[in-house]
């Protein structure tokens, strides 16, 4: 782990348990940099990134302050994490459940995004992810065959992302991504514990590799009392 990274869920870990709270200001960089005796380039770093995934605000000239912070579960749209990125502190307890992971071929709006051919195939991956119990998440996901030419339960059920970076060695560079809210569909109804709530927020995205080459189409859908959707603007 490099060492903005650990000041960085130092942080962070104490924002999660209330140590630093809403509004107050972070020690000083020169205090920071005492604390964990690294460089300010590395504290600098650390402040940035818990800015970008919206824990606290940079304030020129004073010290950092914390922000609001979270539901169960936060989803940066700067930012393509996974769930076990997401829960590096193990703070919730998350399942993923395969539905179903079959080949599809020649449909015509998986066809239109990949820009592939009838004789092009993908894989569709159907999943629900359970956070402390409660079935929460609804995903479908396409991957294109010619760069993941394979996916089974294990690796489903796991980390796809994991595998296509660490086993296929393809290098994942951004996503583009569109937030929606609408009425649950008949799949979302049975999938998931929406309990009274009868409609969704989605995140439909498109993944590229390095390359530009796309590698997944797909879309989350998340009961909405249960998750924000964090993206910093700056003026």
């Amino acid at each position: 782990m490099s060492k903005y990274q650990s000041v960085y869920n130092d942080i962070k870990k104490k924002i999660d348990s209330k140590i630093y709270k809403r509004n107050d200001e972070l020690p000083s960089e020169n205090e920071l940099m005492k604390t964990y005796n690294f460089s300010k380039d590395t504290i600098r770093k650390a402040l940035s990134l818990l800015e970008l995934d919206g824990y606290i605000q940079k304030i020129k000239g004073k010290n950092s302050i914390v922000l609001g912070h979270g539901r169960t579960k936060n989803n940066y749209l700067g930012r393509i994490k996974t769930s076990s990125e997401l829960n590096i502190d193990g703070k919730y307890d998350i399942t993923t459940k395969l539905i179903n992971l079959y080949i599809v071929q020649d449909e015509l709006q998986i066809m239109n995004i990949f820009n592939a051919s009838k004789n092009d195939d993908f894989y569709r991956v159907e999943r629900s992810r359970s956070i402390n119990g409660e079935t929460l998440e609804y995903e479908i996901s396409y991957f294109d065959r010619k760069l993941v030419p394979f996916i089974n339960k294990e690796i489903a059920e796991s980390s796809i992302y994991k595998y296509i970076e660490q086993e296929l060695g393809l290098k994942i560079t951004h996503s583009r991504r569109e937030v929606s809210f609408r009425y649950a569909n008949d799949d979302e109804k049975k999938y998931m514990h929406l309990n009274d709530y009868d409609m969704v927020a989605v995140v439909e995205s498109i993944t590229y590799l390095s390359n530009g080459n796309i590698l997944q189409y797909g879309s989350v859908s998340y009961r909405p009392d249960k998750f924000t959707f964090v993206s910093m603007a700056k003026r």
